[in-house]
């Protein structure tokens, strides 16, 4: 068929309604978008570059999650060091109340002196006519790191001839005895003190030992219990034993999807798309044996040096689960310090993406009443425009 032939102001307006038409068009795509760049047609440059930036802002979002869970799992590590720090606390106050409790022993490991002679007293117990104790005798004992002290009897330089300087000098030497004198009888007693009641010193050795001297034999005799006040203080050992053993299902219980810092894993913390920036948090053993407390016998409570060893024991756990609970809480805050910051990031991405591709909606609505009132006026125009052809149809009618 052969083409239909336009006058010039026919072709023109045509144009003009074709390309007002395009642009009603792309102002339409625009409103329903909200979007200036819909496609790489548009702006290729910014299309690429917003499409890019919204990538990483979905990478860094997916991200989220795990870092969600990071937090989470170490929350609860947290909350299982509460927990076991209360119950190791409850451990200390059992074992203070086993410390107060009445002396579990009876009669403590002693060494006593055959008489010391006439005028022997607390003042004077190197006596008088017929002493077994005289000046220059040594008694040689432990101190509380086992190591050897010399007690030298006499009036001289660092010599002891009373009941005062002999307890004197065990106190400055750290020797864990104490001296009584039965006047009626005229004898020296050496006892294991309070904190080692429930043992038997080393032997004592010396020229103040042996046949013939003031203390015929140095073996210390072996302490007797008291049944009842020994009863009382197993039973503090009994609940001890037994709160210790919540430590390590405290620990089991303190796992948050699949992850327990507390009993060993490891958590791995991813904060950026490419892997390249991460935390890695390692697990502990905190089961009872892991913080550092073993299970007592009732021999551990029975005096005041063994009970001491164990709240020593109990201090040292304190200061590991502090320890390690500073350097989980410092790695929670840096886990939620780049949580808040991914989150940032993530809004400034997809800020930067909009602000590439976003329109206009004001003035895209404001373009599109222009346009629709163009298409308008280009249909007046148009329909003047064939006026002409309509008057030559009229001669032919």
């Amino acid at each position: 068929m052969a083409d239909v032939v336009l006058n010039s102001a026919v072709r023109s307006n045509l144009r003009t309604m074709q390309a007002t038409t395009e642009l009603l068009n792309q102002t339409e795509e625009r409103l329903a978008t909200g979007k200036k760049v819909n496609s790489a047609l548009d702006n290729p440059a910014n299309f690429f570059t917003a499409n890019a930036l919204d990538r990483r802002a979905n990478d860094l979002n997916s991200l989220l999650d795990s870092v969600g869970n990071s937090i989470k799992t170490l929350e609860a590590a947290d909350n299982g060091i509460k927990a076991i720090t209360e119950i190791v606390e409850g451990l200390k106050a059992t074992a203070r109340a086993a410390l107060q409790s009445p002396l579990a022993v009876d009669q403590k490991s002693t060494i006593t002196s055959g008489d010391l002679g006439a005028g022997a007293t607390a003042d004077n117990l190197l006596g008088g006519t017929g002493s077994s104790l005289a000046a220059g005798d040594t008694l040689i004992v432990k101190n509380s790191s086992g190591a050897n002290v010399t007690v030298t009897f006499g009036t001289g330089a660092n010599q002891v001839d009373t009941l005062e300087e002999l307890n004197k000098y065990f106190e400055d030497n750290d020797v864990l005895l104490d001296a009584t004198f039965d006047l009626s009888a005229r004898k020296l007693s050496i006892t294991a003190d309070n904190s080692i009641a429930n043992s038997t010193p080393a032997t004592a050795t010396g020229t103040a030992t042996g046949a013939g001297n003031a203390f015929t034999s140095g073996v210390f005799s072996a302490p007797v219990l008291d049944e009842t006040a020994a009863q009382k203080r197993a039973d503090f050992a009994d609940d001890y034993n037994d709160s210790m053993e919540e430590i390590a299902k405290i620990a089991k219980d303190s796992n948050y999807n699949g992850v327990n810092l507390l009993m060993g894993d490891d958590l791995e913390v991813i904060f950026n798309e490419d892997g390249s920036s991460k935390l890695n948090v390692e697990g502990v053993q905190f089961d009872a044996s892991g913080v550092g407390l073993s299970t007592i016998t009732d021999d551990d409570f029975y005096d005041s040096s063994s009970i001491n060893s164990v709240l020593d024991q109990i201090d040292a756990a304190f200061k590991r689960i502090e320890a390690q609970s500073a350097k989980f809480g410092s790695q929670l805050q840096i886990v939620q310090t780049r949580e808040v910051f991914t989150k940032d990031m993530i809004g400034t991405l997809q800020d930067g993406a909009h602000e590439l591709t976003a329109a206009d909606t004001n003035e895209e609505a404001a373009n599109l009443a222009t346009l629709q009132t163009r298409q308008q006026l280009i249909v007046s125009s148009l329909s003047i425009s064939t006026q002409q052809e309509s008057a030559v149809l009229q001669l032919l009618r």
